[in-house]
């Protein structure tokens, strides 16, 4: 599936920045490399202030702060989420130290070995990290606060906390600490490299919306729908609870920022009711209507049978999505949310502390996390009574059936002239078993080249739906 990019207006741009293909057009690039040059023209005086500041014995070079970086356009990604991020100064160092090996490799190698040779005792302060296969630097934590401060030790502690402490890239995780040797064994942080998302770089670059890619790395797909409201039919008392989180998400920052840290800020919900009821597509339409990517957990890769595992697992996950206002979503979530058991074993003691860990980072995640479940009862009181919100999606009445047999015939195609909504609404399938039968019927359709569905077509995949669940109609 293609991902959709920020929209040209998000940049504020008087022309459109984007080509048909969704990438940044040629006047899109321009101005964005034009930011980006500006910011690497500060950044490349920072270099040579620090190395003239060895040269001469008692050469002070002036505070970081009083090197103010230039001001940004309103124009490109780069400049947008710069901006949008209020990053300081310091953490701007930071961020470009970071995309630079992403962005000017070649320039980033011809400086630092100019350095090298010029000043070599200077090339040994910034401690840059030279991957021995491939020969390229990339920027250490040393790196990013030598440029800042220099060794001033005041002045480093104050931009170490800047970036550690009080900073968003590395709050986000936008950019992580990574430990070169990737074992752990050098130990201190001022070693570790400064590594940018992968996803960050091709948006700051390119103008994708950073998502992270499927993988072990991070266990979710991020998932969305071409369908609308229109096409969801349920009923009024689902719809009513339905519209109280939409409520929360239109307005719980306001209703946060007020409280003053009176009212938790996550809001955790459940989904409950039998497959194919609409559970998922909620989510999807949810995230559709507020522009909130929606990630759906691949519980696979969440749960281990080695005792720490699921919570590792979990805790990256969470610290992951932590400052992107994703909506998490959980579905079929049987495997984690089980009724909790009486301690009779060890593996039963450790089953209790996956779950409430589970359920302390749900309460603890600023943003919506959705669980699906088909088996309500197997869920334990004690932590129903956690979610602020817990919906029932019933199956569907023969009148709501009747509504998603009109509402979903695919455009292209058509029903029998003489069809009777009545008679396949009184068929008593899913809004997800009418799907299958409609899209089974038609390629048929297809096949024969008329694209109307026949009566003989939808008759038969009606009872292949009936016979996956051993039913005859």
């Amino acid at each position: 599936m293609a991902r959709p990019l920020i929209s040209p207006e998000s940049f504020f741009s008087e022309e459109p920045l984007f080509a048909e293909d969704g990438f940044l057009n040629n006047a899109g690039i321009i101005l964005n490399n034009a930011a980006l040059q500006r910011e690497y023209d500060w950044f490349n005086e920072l270099f040579e202030k620090r190395c003239e500041e060895g040269k001469t014995e008692g050469v002070i070079i002036p505070p970081f702060w009083q090197l103010a970086p230039p001001p940004l356009p309103q124009e490109g990604p780069y400049a947008h989420f710069t901006e949008n991020r209020n990053l300081n100064a310091t953490e701007r160092v930071l961020l470009l130290a970071a995309l630079e090996p992403h962005c000017q490799p070649l320039k980033l190698l011809e400086r630092m070995n100019r350095i090298k040779a010029e000043h070599p005792e200077r090339f040994a302060m910034f401690s840059y990290y030279k991957d021995p296969f491939s020969n390229n630097y990339y920027p250490t934590l040393q790196t990013v606060l030598f440029l800042c401060a220099g060794k001033n030790n005041e002045d480093w502690r104050m931009c170490e906390q800047q970036i550690l402490h009080h900073g968003k890239l590395i709050r986000d995780q936008i950019i992580v600490l990574r430990d070169p040797d990737d074992r752990g064994r050098l130990g201190m942080r001022m070693n570790k490299i400064a590594d940018l998302a992968p996803e960050y770089a091709e948006y700051m670059l390119h103008g994708q919306k950073p998502r992270p890619d499927f993988g072990r790395a991070f266990p979710a797909r991020w998932v969305t729908t071409n369908l609308t409201w229109d096409h969801l039919v349920l009923s009024n008392t689902t719809k009513s609870e339905i519209s109280d989180i939409m409520d929360w998400v239109s307005y719980g920052k306001d209703v946060i920022h007020r409280a003053q840290g009176k009212i938790n800020k996550s809001f955790p919900c459940l989904f409950y009711g039998p497959p194919g009821t609409g559970k998922s597509f909620t989510a999807k339409l949810i995230g559709k209507e507020y522009r909130k990517d929606v990630f759906r957990i691949d519980l696979s890769m969440i749960v281990s049978k080695y005792i720490g595992e699921t919570e590792k697992n979990l805790a990256a996950l969470f610290d992951r999505a932590e400052g992107k206002d994703w909506i998490l979503f959980f579905d079929e979530a049987d495997a984690l949310f089980g009724k909790r058991t009486g301690i009779s074993d060890s593996k039963d003691k450790w089953a209790n502390l996956e779950m409430s860990y589970l359920l302390q980072r749900m309460e603890e995640y600023e943003g919506l996390c959705i669980l699906a479940t088909n088996l309500k009862h197997n869920l334990d009181p004690a932590m129903t009574r956690r979610f602020q919100a817990l919906i029932h999606f019933p199956w569907p009445k023969p009148e709501e059936r009747m509504e998603i047999w009109q509402k979903s015939i695919p455009p292209g195609f058509e029903y029998p002239e003489k069809i009777s909504f009545t008679k396949l609404g009184k068929y008593d399938l899913s809004g997800a078993g009418i799907a299958n039968v409609l899209k089974a019927s038609c390629v048929k359709a297809a096949k024969r080249g008329d694209y109307k569905l026949s009566f003989t077509d939808l008759s038969r995949f009606i009872r292949v739906e009936y016979a996956k669940e051993m039913r005859t109609p």
